[in-house]
């Protein structure tokens, strides 16, 4: 299956965001790290393999409306990159630790838009890339 990289990818990188938002809530500055390091490390693969296997795909259409939601696609993953970014410079180890429940709930908002943007490279990027593939012409 051709997309089986691209769920596994997915799956690690749901699972990174999952476990920042049960972090511990008086972790300490090695356990942060590595959460942050697994959650931005699960989201470069996860962004390369979603570009190479489905919006490379898409820009290569022909399909207007498969090039426009290849640059979308792109534009909110930036975003979504940046607000995890932002999320990460806001929440320091002395701001966690004054407010866990705080921290808490704001990697559960990471948690729920990760869940969110996988939804949608399944629900939508995925039928328009096999759609994609399929308007190609053969190769003579």
């Amino acid at each position: 299956m051709p997309f089986q990289s691209l769920f596994a990818a997915t799956q690690d990188l749901t699972d990174a965001a999952k476990a920042l938002s049960q972090l511990d809530p008086r972790p300490t500055a090695a356990a942060l790290n590595a959460a942050r390091e697994r959650l931005l490390d699960a989201m470069r693969v996860h962004t390369l393999t979603k570009d190479r296997l489905l919006l490379a795909t898409l820009r290569e259409s022909e399909d207007c409306a498969h090039q426009a939601m290849a640059r979308r696609t792109t534009e909110q993953d930036l975003e979504w990159r940046q607000r995890t970014l932002d999320h990460c410079a806001a929440w320091t180890l002395r701001k966690i630790l004054a407010d866990p429940h705080g921290h808490r709930a704001a990697a559960q908002r990471l948690l729920r838009l990760c869940e969110r943007r996988a939804a949608h490279q399944e629900q939508l990027l995925l039928p328009m890339a096999e759609e994609a593939l399929q308007q190609r012409p053969l190769a003579a």
